[in-house]
């Protein structure tokens, strides 16, 4: 297996050794360059054993589409702090800023490249729609939590918390796209301008006032 994996340990089994490989395949060829011999000799597996999991190549792209966002899910875990302002910007930095090596967890900048590139496919593949359209929903819920969160503590205004939450969905969707398309990183900027709307449109005024 390539020591290129950014995955701690070895796989648990052949099924994750596979969407292993096919996480270095898809790195190194693209989307368009991906086969099942390709992926079949970065895992030094035979392709009967694909054909044991998998009815093909869509299939097998569909479990590593699920695999990819359980990996996306892993980095973004956040445990409250009981500070609703501090919990939101550290959800969204989570996204938007560079994480330590905690060497256990993927390096975020692969999988947010191969999460866009995936995420392309949706537009001709109905089940990658239906897929990505879970994710954001689990997303956009757990920024309307936090949101909540503030207004019932009293420490923000009283907006409307889906809407909210959806436009900072919308923002992060487009930060991700542009960090994976261009040679550029604009997440400062951005992470910038989204602490700003949180400090002057979120944060009520005395609390602002008394930090």
């Amino acid at each position: 297996m390539s020591d290129r994996i950014p995955f701690a340990g070895d796989p648990e089994d052949s099924h994750e050794a596979i969407m292993r490989a096919t996480f270095c395949a898809l790195q190194e060829y693209g989307y368009a360059g991906l086969s099942i011999q390709r992926i079949a000799d970065e895992a030094d597996l035979s392709k009967s054993t694909f054909y044991h999991h998998f009815d093909g190549k869509e299939d097998l792209l569909l479990s590593f589409q699920e695999f990819m966002l359980a990996q996306f899910d892993r980095i973004v875990q956040l445990e409250s702090t009981g500070d609703p302002e501090q919990d939101l910007k550290t959800f969204l930095g989570l996204i938007l800023d560079d994480l330590p090596d905690y060497g256990e967890m993927p390096e975020k900048d692969a999988v947010l490249r191969s999460l866009v590139e995936l995420r392309a496919q949706a537009v001709h593949n109905a089940e990658f729609r239906e897929k990505y359209a879970e994710t954001d929903e689990q997303f956009a819920k757990r920024f309307e939590g936090l949101i909540r969160d503030g207004i019932e503590q009293g420490e923000f205004a009283d907006v409307d918390p889906e809407r909210t939450s959806q436009m900072l969905l919308t923002i992060l969707h487009g930060a991700i796209l542009q960090h994976a398309t261009r040679d550029d990183d604009p997440a400062v900027e951005i992470r910038e301008t989204i602490d700003e709307y949180i400090e002057q449109h979120l944060v009520v005024e005395d609390v602002a006032g008394d930090a």
